[in-house]
């Protein structure tokens, strides 16, 4: 006999051989049981996961003759001609060659005969979405109304694409993508009938490149076996399934880490001349910074499917990174595929995202930009505090010496030293502000509505100075008069004493600080974090 490929080879046929189908083999089964036979089937789902079969495995057992606890024998004529696709009162169409409205009349003239050895006449059609629309409309009728015996199969792996009003008219079921440890599972089972023997390591590979599908799976195996004959490493596995070793990955991942721009090109350049398909390098590359972040985030390596030692290997080096970062990369690894294809030269693309990946600062979060401000601010004020004592010593009278003279005391032009506050800055009373008009507001509801057309403007030692706009005197001179209630909302939002004091401006806007506080703030964060003023 001529080989077998093992896709076909060990096609399930049976309920209990289908993998990763559980949900609904049982309920088809029990319907079988409880003769709950609908006259119309959908199955949905992606390549190479059971439809078909399935559809098959239905259709045997609902003609099977000598049936047993419920499940087809597999030995009678009609079990056999099924599965040989030899039965005349099964018929198998293909949606892609046969969509046209002619074919479904030559179907609806086939329904109006009885099934000759069976008890019902099953039509499966596969990729029925090919249909053409009116095709669709022909099927309606029938399909809505068939003769007691006819049963139709229908089996997509796109839904979307079939009518409403023919999916209204289907017990539909949904089948999920399989596991990588239910596809391993099934591997290891025909390795062990063939008598090969496949590292698992491979077998993990094979599984994740299905991905989801047992037929694509088998084929990978057929082909890996085909390659390597009795002794089947792991280079020839990743050379064939065209995939990228995790501890490349890992390289060009240190390589972004420490900046090292240069390497990234030389890696570009190796991934070029190895025949790399961009990609499947991209695939990977974004598979690998998700494995990073789910060790980083979880603390485990559980959630990943892949050998145990490249788990710890994963967990280890998960250490060297922040999320923070390990999310950016994901974003811009996933930017690049979308923009693949549109790409023209595909070596520069590769380039250009390997640099801009190893340009990237590491992430800063905004209480780490708020710690550093007010670790700066300390510093300041201690600075100024230590200045303030100078002056003072400066401007001491009476001052006398050792021969009993009376010193004249210099005289200093004071310079306008801005004391800042320890704990508090202009930008913490804006923030703060309409903490004062509620407080206020509990108090004098009317002084409250005076103080919401003013906007602290600077904060000069223990004084704030509020701003009102030249046609809002009449405000301003109401909060002058009753200072001490705003004075004292102060106090008790910043458990600090501080003295109001306000000012006309004629801006238009009330909402900038003046030109000295914006500078001020300014160089801080510049000097905090060595940063630059980039003007656009």
């Amino acid at each position: 006999m001529a080989y077998q490929v093992i896709s076909r080879k060990y096609r399930p046929q049976r309920f209990d051989e289908i993998i990763g189908q559980s949900h609904i083999c049982s309920t088809l089964q029990n319907a079988i049981k409880t003769e709950r036979i609908s006259h119309a089937y959908l199955f949905t789902g992606s390549r190479g996961i059971g439809k078909t079969s399935t559809a098959r495995i239905l259709a045997k057992s609902l003609n099977c003759q000598n049936p047993k606890d419920d499940n087809l024998c597999n030995i009678c004529t009609n079990c056999i001609e099924i599965t040989a696709g030899r039965s005349i009162d099964v018929l198998e169409i293909d949606g892609a060659s046969n969509r046209g409205i002619d074919q479904i009349r030559d179907l609806r003239e086939n329904v109006k005969y009885p099934p000759a050895s069976s008890k019902y006449r099953i039509f499966i059609i596969d990729e029925v979405h090919m249909l053409t629309k009116e095709a669709f409309n022909a099927l309606l009728k029938t399909l809505e109304e068939p003769p007691e015996q006819v049963i139709f199969m229908f089996a997509t792996t796109e839904p979307q694409k079939i009518p409403a009003t023919i999916i209204s008219r289907c017990q539909r079921y949904d089948f999920h993508r399989i596991s990588v440890s239910e596809i391993v599972g099934q591997l290891k089972n025909i390795d062990e009938k063939e008598s090969f023997i496949v590292p698992d390591d491979i077998l993990m590979l094979i599984a994740k490149k299905a991905e989801g599908s047992m037929r694509d799976a088998e084929s990978l195996l057929d082909q890996i076996i085909s390659f390597s004959g009795d002794t089947i490493k792991l280079e020839d596995a990743q050379k064939i399934l065209g995939l990228i070793d995790c501890g490349y990955f890992i390289h060009i991942g240190d390589l972004i880490l420490n900046h090292d721009k240069s390497a990234l090109l030389e890696s570009s350049q190796k991934i070029f001349d190895g025949g790399i398909d961009i990609g499947e390098f991209l695939s990977g590359f974004s598979e690998h910074f998700r494995n990073l972040l789910i060790a980083k985030e979880t603390g485990s390596v559980e959630m990943l499917d892949l050998p145990d030692n490249i788990k710890e290997r994963y967990k280890s080096e998960s250490k060297k990174w922040q999320s923070g970062d390990l999310l950016r990369l994901i974003k811009m690894v996933s930017d690049a595929q979308v923009n693949l294809k549109s790409a023209l030269n595909h070596r520069t693309f590769l380039e250009f995202n390997l640099m801009r990946m190893g340009s990237m600062d590491k992430t800063v979060t905004v209480q780490q930009i708020l710690d550093k401000l007010n670790t700066t601010n300390l510093s300041l004020y201690e600075n100024a505090q230590q200045q303030s004592k100078t002056l003072e010593l400066f401007h001491k009278e009476n001052q006398k010496t050792d021969d009993g003279e009376t010193i004249q005391p210099k005289i200093v032009k004071e310079q306008s030293v801005s004391v800042i506050s320890k704990d508090i800055i202009i930008g913490e009373v804006r923030k703060k502000w309409n903490k004062v008009i509620q407080e206020v507001g509990e108090t004098s509801p009317s002084v409250a509505n005076f103080l919401k057309n003013g906007l602290p403007y600077t904060l000069k030692g223990n004084v704030i100075e509020i701003a009102f706009h030249e046609d809002a005197e009449f405000h301003r001179r109401n909060i002058n008069g009753r200072a001490d209630i705003v004075e004292n909302a102060v106090e008790s939002v910043f458990n600090k004493y501080f003295k109001i004091k306000c000012i006309v401006s004629n801006e238009n806007s009330l909402a900038l600080p003046d030109t000295k506080e914006l500078d001020s703030i300014t160089k801080t964060i510049i000097n905090a974090f060595d940063g630059e003023i980039i003007i656009k």
